[in-house]
Order: C-alpha cells, then structure tokens, then sequence
C-alpha cells in the first residue's frame, strides 16, 4: 500500500500516518492522521492507552552519545 504525504515537512523527523482503532465493535478502523514532529524534534510519538497520541513526547529514538 502507497500513502501519500500531502505536507512537505523536510525537517521533521517524524510523521505518524495512520491510525488504526482496534475498538471498533467487529474489526478495526484505519484513520489518516498525517501528524508531524516539530522542526528538528527527535522524540518519537506517545501512543495511550486511550487510543490518542502526541507528537514529540516519547523517547530520542536517533542521537546515540
């Protein structure tokens, strides 16, 4: 499968896609977010446990010291 990126967000180092809902009753829902990090943000996003997210939050998943 092919997703597009409708925004040109060249110095963000994260995008979330998609998010898929696991809730629904019978199966799941696909959803297209296309949320971005912040400009040179290197904090993945934090998924909840209440289905939402946040950009920027969770753990620097690139620089290594």
């Amino acid at each position: 499968m092919t997703v597009p990126l409708f925004n040109n967000r060249n110095l963000s180092y994260w995008v979330a896609i998609a998010l898929i809902d696991f809730t629904v009753p019978g199966g799941a829902e696909i959803r297209h977010v296309e949320k971005y990090s912040g400009n040179h943000v290197e904090a993945r996003p934090t998924l909840y446990s209440s289905g939402n997210f946040r950009m920027s939050t969770g753990k620097v998943e690139f620089k290594t010291r």
